[in-house]
């Protein structure tokens, strides 16, 4: 199981080898520290799944890791329109790429997900409520100190691109030291 470090940010259980079971040992705690806080964002935590994960090539497929999520859009996350509101979509390609470096993470190498520098997310089209979505993200450059991480967020059951999000982290310092995996980039 994922592990809450002292100063209260999240840890990625480094001792689960399987990179899923990873991911979702990291929901898991998520959704339990939310219960009795209920921040903004322990909604979307509840509801995702992760449906694959796992560590990458980066130099033959480039990229260290990818990870493959469903969220289904309940009412809750849309406006009055009928349609996922911006900034949960936002929140979406956040949490989603943020948990996508927990398969390459290791003893003092992105223990926690670090900290948002940039968060781009284009949006293409509407996601309206009910649609499931998968969400695919691609972990494209990590080193010691800086992340990016892709995503494409689709309606699952057409296929239908409806967003997309870069996001870059930083490392916390704590998680700084170490070597980075083959083929990281040293930024």
């Amino acid at each position: 199981m994922a592990q809450r470090h002292a100063n209260g940010q999240l840890a990625t259980d480094i001792s689960i080898q399987d990179p899923k079971a990873r991911v979702q040992a990291y929901i898991d705690l998520y959704r339990r520290n939310g219960i009795d806080e209920e921040p903004f964002d322990s909604l979307l935590m509840r509801t995702i799944r992760v449906t694959t994960a796992r560590t990458c090539d980066l130099v033959t497929e480039g990229m260290a890791a990818q990870c493959t999520f469903e969220l289904e859009v309940l009412s809750q996350f849309c406006n009055r329109m009928g349609n996922m509101h911006g900034g949960c979509v936002a929140l979406l390609a956040d949490m989603s790429t943020t948990m996508t470096t927990a398969p390459v993470a290791k003893e003092g190498f992105w223990v926690f997900g670090g900290v948002s520098r940039t968060l781009n997310v284009t949006y293409l089209q509407p996601v309206k409520q009910g649609a499931v979505l998968e969400i695919e993200c691609m972990l494209r450059s990590i080193g010691k100190r800086l992340s990016t991480t892709q995503c494409l967020i689709r309606e699952k059951r057409t296929g239908k691109l409806l967003a997309m999000g870069e996001h870059g982290k930083s490392a916390l310092s704590d998680q700084q030291m170490g070597q980075s995996p083959p083929g990281a980039s040293k930024l």
